[in-house]
């Protein structure tokens, strides 16, 4: 399960086409806050972090925001049932569509997190995983986020 985690985080972090020069994702550091592009199924420009919860145990988990889809989920080591984040001391926005080891938020709660993500300071993510486990509460800050989705949505936009 890990090395196929492994793949598909490396996969995501690693696509960036020609036409996105300038955005970075390419051998993202833990913590950071990423634009990218990639084509391969039409063109979409990301903002992502990879939240290192405890690097000896490994527990870790890519949050992405899709400009296209205009969509937030999260990639989770382990099969998702449900998620949840949280933008400083606001309530947990949850969610239960999870197909695998991705969880998304429906388009109307993204856009909710999409502007709490620009405004706030630190988010919390959990997800609760089959056989009771969890993934959480990781925490990281959000500063960097705003200057990266105006990067992914400029490069979206073509300009």
């Amino acid at each position: 399960m890990y090395r196929m985690f492994s793949m598909a985080l490396g996969l995501c972090l690693s696509v960036q086409p020609a036409g996105a020069q300038g955005l970075g994702g390419q051998n993202q550091a833990p913590n950071q806050w990423v634009a990218n592009c990639a084509t391969e199924r039409g063109r979409d420009c990301t903002v992502s972090a990879m939240i290192d919860g405890d690097s000896l145990l490994g527990t870790f988990a890519l949050l992405r925001y899709s400009v296209a889809s205009a969509t937030l989920s999260v990639l989770v080591d382990g099969v998702g049932q449900r998620a949840s984040i949280r933008v400083d001391q606001w309530p947990f926005i949850p969610t239960s569509l999870c197909t695998g080891a991705v969880c998304s938020w429906e388009p109307i709660r993204s856009a909710e997190l999409l502007e709490e993500f620009r405004r706030g300071h630190t988010m919390t993510l959990q997800v609760s995983l089959q056989g009771d486990n969890m993934v959480g509460p990781l925490q990281m800050s959000l500063k960097g986020f705003s200057e990266q989705y105006q990067k992914a949505l400029q490069a979206q936009q073509g300009r």
